[in-house]
């Protein structure tokens, strides 16, 4: 078994990976979506105020998609962060090339809406021992992605459960 490096460790419960503002939130761009999959909630479509105040909110799917960059952007940083970053650093750092999602969770907090920029971080919440998978070496983690409003308010938590392994 392979002892867990000092430096991954020290990542444990820490925001290690933060995403500032990357897109604005946007009517245009939440319809696209609910027209593409036929979703006809009015909270998506137009004002319900005896349902919500503020207008309508973005569909609580969409809340990873706020916090994704373009894949190409005026003075965009040599090395772009890719999406879950540090789930590809642990992959990276553990020398397990392969890996998949498991499970995913979210609770929601305060809706988004249209104007809204929202920033995320990425917190490695658990790690488990090496083991053995049927294809080789692997561990197993938890990452917590939780994402926020300009002023701090908390849009949701994601919690994500990966396996990743290297094939022997």
């Amino acid at each position: 078994m392979v002892a867990l490096p000092e430096s991954v460790r020290k990542w444990i419960g820490k925001p290690v990976v933060k995403v500032e503002n990357a897109l604005t939130v946007e009517v245009g761009l939440w319809q696209n979506f609910c027209a593409a999959i036929e979703d006809g909630n009015p909270l998506y479509w137009q004002p319900q105020p005896e349902l919500i105040d503020g207008g309508p909110i973005a569909p609580p799917a969409l809340l990873p998609a706020w916090v994704t960059t373009h894949e190409w952007y005026p003075g965009m940083p040599e090395q772009k962060l890719r999406t879950l970053e540090l789930h590809f650093m642990l992959k990276d750092a553990l020398d397990l090339p392969f890996g998949i999602v498991t499970e995913v969770e979210t609770e929601y907090g305060r809706p988004a809406r249209a104007g809204d920029q929202l920033s995320a971080e990425q917190i490695l919440k658990e790690i488990g021992d090496e083991y053995q998978t049927r294809l080789g070496p692997g561990r197993r983690w938890v990452i917590d992605v939780i994402f926020y409003h300009s002023d701090g308010a908390v849009a949701g938590v994601q919690t994500l459960r990966f396996t990743s392994y290297r094939k022997e």
